[in-house]
């Protein structure tokens, strides 16, 4: 290997099964599952950048001060010297066991906000946001007076950070200002987190972390990322498995005669139509690791519904998923392992179960429902619903 090795290259070399140069986009395509756990586990190939040997990228700022909406995102990807303790210590926050006593409250969520729907609407909006938005607050240990606010700037953060996805990074001086506002506000919620009397898995772990970096900047854009990285594909998801179960009749008599589970309808529409077209990774060091050589700078885009389908093809949702749930990568496996991944099944499933059992009245219209696949995080436009006989 040398380093006169450019991407270029890629795009004439006889490539091994499982790869593809999209030479569109300049990205090396994964779809072979045994290549797609190399890529997510080789330590040649990264996901973000590495500020840990850099000069001062993703440093916080001082206490009072916000972070631009440049500096706020380099914060989530910052790989740091203790990155590694951060990780542990998040891992044991959203364990199965960590998890499910949030289920009832989940459950009462749930209940609580399909009752609330009105006779005609956007069940994206209606429905799936402000649940999962509230049950995502509960899990953090957010006390509900907060929630109004920090939904503001749950919408604010997901928004911005959809316009990193497509390469937007300068904004106006309304939209800067906007983000100051939420920044101070999250700076001072947080503040009140760490120092209050809740005793929920996140806010313990929260207050061991915030040992390791002074001031609250590291965990107010910890819980940032936590929002965007959680929420939004939650409702993109749920939205897909609506669709699909609303305009397939088997699959909500499956779920009302209680048939199969809600998490195992759910995981085998996600396997199917994953909210995440691909998982990108970056080249830092030339290898072979994927059986051709990458030189520095490749981008590594892993195609997560052919990865998912490649040694199962697709299945009927109303028999569950015939795929153990560590095979699966729409929540994340190696080192994608998507922290949030028990707690998000768990509000995914919830979620769709009490809207099948508390509103039986209630139609999609498959016909009008927009959910845009262009950009990587696919994004709901419109998933129109009615209530009623009219219906």
């Amino acid at each position: 290997m040398t380093g006169s090795l450019s991407t270029g290259s890629l795009s004439t070399a006889a490539l091994p099964p499982g790869l593809f140069w999209d030479a569109d986009r300049g990205r090396l395509k994964v779809r072979d599952p045994r290549l797609a756990e190399i890529a997510l586990r080789d330590p040649h190939i990264i996901t973000g950048v590495d500020h840990g040997k850099s000069a001062g990228a993703g440093t916080p700022p001082p206490l009072g001060q916000a972070p631009t909406i440049t500096e706020f995102f380099e914060l989530w990807y910052t790989v740091g010297p203790r990155y590694q303790q951060f990780n542990t210590e998040l891992r044991k926050v959203f364990t199965v066991r960590a998890v499910a006593p949030f289920e009832p409250a989940m459950r009462a969520q749930a209940t609580r906000a399909a009752a609330a729907l009105p006779p005609a609407g956007d069940l994206a909006r209606d429905y799936l946001s402000p649940y999962l938005m509230h049950s995502t607050f509960l899990l953090l240990g957010v006390p509900e007076p907060e929630w109004p606010r920090l939904t503001k700037v749950a919408r604010l953060v997901i928004h911005l950070f959809k316009q990193q996805l497509l390469g937007v990074t300068g904004h106006g001086p309304r939209e800067a200002a906007a983000f100051a506002t939420a920044m101070h506000y999250l700076e001072q919620l947080t503040g009140r987190l760490l120092t209050g009397p809740g005793e929920e898995p996140f806010l313990l772990a929260a207050r061991r972390l915030a040992g390791l970096d002074p001031g609250p900047w590291p965990i107010a854009a910890l819980i940032g990322q936590l929002l965007m990285a959680g929420i939004e594909p939650m409702i993109v998801g749920s939205s897909i498995a609506c669709r699909d179960i609303w305009s397939t009749p088997r699959l909500r008599t499956a779920l009302l005669t209680g048939t199969v589970a809600a998490a195992d309808l759910a995981e085998e529409v996600l396997r199917q139509h994953p909210p995440f077209g691909n998982i990108f990774r970056f080249v830092v060091q030339p290898c072979t690791c994927l059986g051709v050589p990458l030189p520095a700078g490749t981008i590594v885009a892993i195609d997560v519904a052919a990865v998912n389908l490649h040694t199962t093809p697709a299945a009927d949702p109303a028999h569950g998923c015939p795929v153990r749930t560590g095979e699966v990568l729409t929540f994340g496996k190696g080192t994608h392992y998507c922290l949030g991944s028990h707690s998000a099944r768990l509000q995914v499933a919830t979620g769709l179960d009490r809207l099948v059992h508390e509103q039986p009245g209630l139609r999609i219209d498959g016909e009008g429902t927009r959910i845009d696949t262009h950009n990587n995080l696919k994004e709901v436009r419109a998933v129109p619903y009615r209530i009623g006989p009219g219906a």
